[in-house]
């Protein structure tokens, strides 16, 4: 039996709003399927006149078809809303209480606290998550599903006990909702609009089916679709910003629950965490993604996980509290400068500092254990291997894969970290930041009374705090452009704590330019005296033309990637129809757009591949693909179809023109910033 949870006013008012919007919703649904109904019993009456015509036999098809088109509207309108929904599960691993007996004993004794239903099954994944989910079908309207519970052993892999109650009983939290009987509703009618309005892979693929079997009537469905799904979605944004409020409102209630049960502070700590672990994991599947032509697999990705994760943590100079990172607010926010805050409307969770906020507010105290939430699982090992090969599952490999272990993943990633990772000494001075690109004859021949004569005087704690506070408020300054041009809909916002409404933000847009500008001009003539600190070690050691290359290849890669971002997204955005439902006309008219620009992009890729600025950059297997690209005139569509071998050919040679041109001015950074540090440690061992 459940217990009658109580819930705050906010969350019963949001439960509330989003009922009547689904309600609104189901009303406008409901008009445009009577107003569809009454059209299509109106053309079956015509078609049965002009059928009636037996001596015409132009008259007696034209009502044949259009008995035809009206069946066909009748089943497109109806086939959205029957359309079932299951959730893909063969990544997962079902387990029980004979297997898993403390996680069970864990997961009971929650259950039996806060008064909650057992799961009535329990999944394990392989990411660094935990949800609950439903089995959802068109008798979940009237009849609620049960809860299942998934959990992720990355989840696993980067929480101590403690957090991890915390976080199972957040889930369970949810289950709580269930007792305000709306909440279910809400949820599954959410998850069937969803299929009906937004699932744009279904609808084109549901088209592309009429087009195969009916080409001659399919744009009558198309253009009628397209009006009634245009009503539909208008009427779902209500629904949408009223579940979404809802959400986030859930999202609280549960970690309430949450600190009640496990303590504030475990819920906290994991909460901060989160974002590391889960950049730890998706390095961790980028690693072997990359190297699937390589046949390079490992058995077991976890002990690689949890040792990427504590490089991380040494990298930013984190605390070790229980064998894990402790991520603290102050560590996040040393990068993260902005001091604009918009309410997302459309966001299904609160940010995560709001949450631990209320956290915090609770302050809910508790034991807490340290233990490695690994002691909860019974035969880890072998488990973690499991759920490893389901991570590989649908990756194909050209031959059998050498397996890396974990000493020879620890040399690959020591190898790969030092390719990208700025040398310490630069105090994170070049995170995420590009050099102020300025005049290199201007700087040297402008003589200057404040050059930092050290190199501490540099990378100093102020002079990095300053480069953050830049970027920081280079973000904000974006931000609030898009607000006053009206990309991004906010009625108001929080700057600096201070509250505008949208209207005002032409004002403080013009405010912050004049402090960027001032920052700009600031961050610039740091760039140009550590520059110039450098040229003076260069010259002592006969270095300073290899400097001055770095430097001049650098700024030439920065001000060439602006160009080249243009020419890929041009190339991107006239290929768009290819993924459409178009008839033959409109794709021979957008295939001649589309020539033009890959004509540009061809023309700018042949440039690149003699450069020897970028030549470097380039792998050898890709520079050959590229050429093989280049060596002919690929044709992409011949009715009645596509040339799936040439549309492969220029999505590979897209990529590998983004990777090589977004990659060259980080490399060519990298390239030197290291020559500088050389040449610092060349003064110290001659000194």
């Amino acid at each position: 039996m459940q217990k009658k949870q109580s819930f705050s006013a906010e969350y019963r008012n949001q439960a509330i709003r989003a009922l009547f919007a689904i309600l609104f919703f189901i009303f406008v649904y409901l008009l445009t399927l009577l107003l569809s109904f009454f059209l299509i019993i109106f053309l079956f009456i015509a078609s049965h006149a002009l059928m009636q015509s037996y001596y015409n036999k132009y008259l007696f098809f034209l009502g044949l078809t259009t008995a035809l088109i009206a069946l066909i509207l009748l089943i497109f309108l109806i086939m959205f809303y029957f359309r079932k929904s299951t959730v893909d599960r063969s990544g997962w691993i079902e387990i029980n209480r004979e297997a898993q007996p403390k996680l069970f004993d864990l997961i009971g004794s929650i259950a039996e606290q806060i008064e909650v239903n057992f799961p009535q099954k329990v999944f394990v994944a392989s990411g660094v998550d935990a949800m609950v989910f439903y089995d959802l079908n068109f008798r979940n309207l009237f009849f609620p599903s049960k809860e299942n519970l998934v959990i992720g052993l990355g989840l696993i892999n980067s929480v101590n006990e403690s957090e991890f109650k915390a976080i199972l009983a957040h889930e369970f939290g949810h289950f709580t909702q269930r007792s305000l009987n709306v909440y279910s509703y809400v949820y599954i009618e959410n998850q069937i609009i969803y299929k009906m309005l937004i699932d744009e892979q279904f609808y084109q693929s549901l088209l592309q089916n009429f087009f195969q079997t009916i080409f001659r009537l399919a744009w009558i469905v198309v253009f009628y679709s397209r009006i009634v799904r245009w009503i539909l979605r208008n009427a779902y944004e209500i629904v949408s910003k009223s579940y979404m409020a809802l959400s986030r409102e859930m999202e609280n209630h549960a970690d309430e629950i949450s600190a009640r049960v496990a303590g504030s502070v475990p819920a906290i700590t994991s909460l901060l965490r989160a974002s590391l672990a889960m950049d730890s994991f998706n390095y961790i599947w980028q690693f072997y993604f990359n190297r699937v032509s390589e046949n390079v697999k490992t058995e077991n990705i976890y002990p690689q996980h949890y040792h990427v994760m504590m490089s991380y943590a040494e990298k930013f100079g984190m605390e070790i509290k229980f064998d894990l990172p402790h991520v603290s607010k102050e560590i996040i926010n040393r990068f993260n400068r902005s001091k604009l805050v918009i309410k997302d409307q459309w966001a299904s969770h609160p940010t995560v500092f709001d949450r631990v906020k209320k956290l915090e507010d609770l302050n809910v105290e508790a034991v807490v254990s340290g233990g490695s939430a690994w002691n909860l699982f019974s035969d880890g090992d072998n488990l973690q291997k499991k759920l490893t090969e389901k991570l590989f599952r649908n990756w194909q490999y050209s031959d059998t894969p050498v397996i890396l272990d974990f000493k020879a993943f620890k040399k690959r990633y020591s190898e790969e970290v030092h390719k990208y990772r700025f040398d310490k000494k630069y105090n994170h001075f070049y995170e995420l930041r590009d050099i102020s690109v300025f005049d290199i004859k201007q700087a040297i021949e402008t003589s200057n009374q404040e050059e930092f004569k050290e190199f501490e005087e540099i990378f100093t704690d102020k002079n990095v705090d300053l480069v953050h506070q830049f970027s920081g408020l280079d973000r904000d300054l974006k931000t609030l452009e898009s607000i006053t041009k009206k990309e991004i809909a906010a009625d108001s916002f929080d700057y600096d704590g201070v509250k505008y409404q949208s209207e005002e933000s032409n004002e403080l847009l013009e405010e912050l330019k004049k402090r960027h500008e001032v920052l700009h001009k600031e961050i610039n003539n740091l760039d140009i005296k550590i520059f110039k600190f450098y040229l003076n070690l260069a010259k002592v050691s006969g270095h300073n033309e290899e400097l001055l290359k770095c430097y001049e290849d650098y700024f030439y890669l920065l001000r060439e990637d602006k160009e080249n971002l243009k020419i890929y997204l041009d190339l991107i955005n006239s290929m768009q129809f290819i993924w459409r439902v178009t008839s033959f006309s409109q794709i021979r008219n957008k295939m001649i757009t589309l020539k033009e620009k890959e004509a540009d992009f061809g023309s700018k890729l042949k440039k690149i591949l003699k450069d020897e600025r970028y030549i470097s950059f380039i792998a050898e297997e890709k520079g050959i693909k590229l050429e093989e690209y280049l060596s002919k005139d690929w044709q992409y569509f011949t009715e009645p179809k596509y040339n799936d071998e040439a549309l492969a050919k220029l999505e590979e040679a897209l990529f590998l023109f983004y990777e090589i041109c977004s990659n060259a001015p980080f490399k060519a950074l990298k390239r030197l910033l290291d020559f500088q540090i050389n040449l610092l440690e060349s003064k110290t061992q001659d000194e």
